[in-house]
């Protein structure tokens, strides 16, 4: 910063005192943590609710005509007590190869439980079962039937979004094994024209919007956590296919191909193409996805058997439950970010993307809730400033910044403006007697810039102020050589 004197800069405090009381006035940074710890204490559980009826292949699986009516169930935790009228959304889908599992899966269980307890509403559903394990053709209905059900789910869960408090824009999906094929063909298989040729044989298993309810919305999900899955081919994967996923997988698993396989190394299975060739595909085409690949492990590497622990989680367990709340988070949180510029005073811009609000703590105990604060420190020395943000999800980001506070005075500054009349009640004139231009920047003393110009050298400028509320108002004047900070009191 550049002040033409000492006695100046005790004139500025004494300009800003208000400024200084404004700030202090707000109560401190309110981190909620929400999403990333678990802030809330208690969850309510609904169990069994219907989301649809489909067809369901009858036992022993053998005849593809063979189908019973089936209600389709999920069971959803919602936070005790959130206040929050619209939260994210995540729906799990459990293992089992089409043949076993239920929404009870113990992994299942835990991804729900613990995401509510952070702020999500979640959901584990029970998806139709069966298929005839001699016959690709069966193989390939029965994962088209789990995608279809998993559509259905997100589609009920949209239409009764009033009811469990949902964000219909921010549903993702998060699948183990069988449950992930639903997953992933959820998110890449999402047009009719890709739909596998055998869900049209008789009978024909109908679209992918269109089975389990006829709730008219999409049922496709906006982010996925794939565990230890695969898809029926990466060209559904195109350079458009942007939502966000997360990956993850032993490069020894055996149950499911890594790379390019069938499913048990069972040559009746059609053979699919596991995490590796499916982020390989994303990438080619210069998109993002996170990726956890662990050398070595096999199926299930978290310690699961179809869903359920022999005995207790491992230590991957906290890794991929770690790294898949960090993912969701990330979807769906601002980004915080700011400058600042320093000229006696402290100006603050934000640059933080999709924020509703804003918190910033300066370091010295004071606070202020501006977008693009105005701030006077009283005392020199170093202060960590520190930008939250939040949207309206309560979702978050913070950024913290060192700076330094101490007064640079410049001598014999060659300063020549003056401003005129002051006090003064619907115009200002700005003049300029330097030999260069300078920039005059009027802000209201919370900040708000109302008027930004350049006055050319040896010049005059005047500026209407009948739209300026009666009050305190600083004039920054800013040349190549001098910063100054000015009082203007408008009538």
């Amino acid at each position: 910063m550049l002040i033409t004197n000492a006695n100046e800069m005790r004139q500025l405090s004494i300009l800003f005192v208000l400024l200084s009381l404004t700030i202090s006035g707000f109560s401190q940074i309110p981190y909620n943590h929400r999403y990333s710890s678990p802030i809330f204490n208690e969850i309510e559980i609904s169990y069994d609710v219907v989301y649809g009826n489909a067809p369901a292949l009858s036992f022993p699986y053998f005849n593809e005509n063979n189908t019973t009516p089936q209600d389709l169930l999920m069971d959803i935790y919602i936070p005790a007590g959130d206040t929050l009228e619209y939260k994210p959304a995540l729906v799990c889908t459990h293992s089992g190869a089409f043949v076993s599992g239920t929404k009870s899966a113990e992994d299942m269980v835990a991804f729900c439980d613990s995401m509510a307890h952070r702020g999500y509403v979640t959901v584990s559903i029970d998806y139709r079962l069966g298929m005839n394990v001699f016959s690709a053709e069966s193989s390939t209905r029965a994962v088209y039937r789990g995608v279809q059900d998993g559509r259905s789910a997100i589609r009920f869960l949209k239409e009764n979004a009033e009811v469990y408090g949902i964000d219909t824009n921010n549903i993702y999906m998060l699948g183990s094994s069988a449950g992930a094929y639903v997953g992933l063909h959820n998110i890449y298989m999402d047009t009719e024209d890709e739909r596998p040729p055998e869900t049209y044989n008789s009978p024909d298993l109908g679209c992918l919007d269109c089975s389990g309810n006829d709730f008219e919305h999409s049922g496709r999900a906006v982010g996925l956590i794939s565990l230890w899955g695969a898809l029926q081919d990466t060209a559904l994967i195109f350079q458009e296919d942007t939502i966000p996923i997360f990956v993850a997988h032993g490069t020894a698993d055996a149950t499911v191909p890594f790379g390019y396989g069938s499913a048990f190394g069972n040559p009746a299975f059609p053979a699919t193409y596991g995490s590796n060739l499916v982020a390989e595909q994303i990438e080619s085409y210069g998109n993002n996805v996170e990726k956890y690949f662990v050398m070595g492990e096999g199926h299930e590497f978290y310690g699961t058997d179809n869903g359920d622990w022999p005995g207790a989680p491992n230590n991957y367990w906290d890794t991929v439950f770690n790294k898949t709340q960090s993912f969701m988070h990330n979807i769906h949180k601002p980004t915080a970010g700011f400058y600042y510029e320093d000229y006696g005073l402290y100006e603050f811009f934000d640059q933080s993307i999709s924020a509703s609000s804003w918190y910033w703590d300066f370091g010295d105990g004071t606070y202020s809730t501006d977008q693009n604060p105005i701030h006077d420190y009283a005392e020199y020395g170093f202060y960590r400033v520190t930008q939250f943000v939040e949207n309206e999800l309560m979702s978050w980001d913070s950024l913290s910044m060192e700076i330094s506070f101490f007064l640079d005075i410049k001598e014999n500054s060659n300063q020549h403006f003056t401003m005129f009349p002051n006090p003064t009640s619907n115009q200002v004139t700005f003049k300029n007697d330097d030999n260069q231009s300078i920039t005059v920047v009027l802000r209201s003393s919370n900040g708000i810039i109302v008027y930004n110009s350049e006055v050319p050298s040896q010049r005059s400028v005047t500026h209407s102020l009948i739209n300026c509320s009666p009050g305190l108002y600083f004039v920054s004047v800013i040349s190549n050589s001098f910063v100054t900070v000015n009082k203007l009191v408008i009538k």
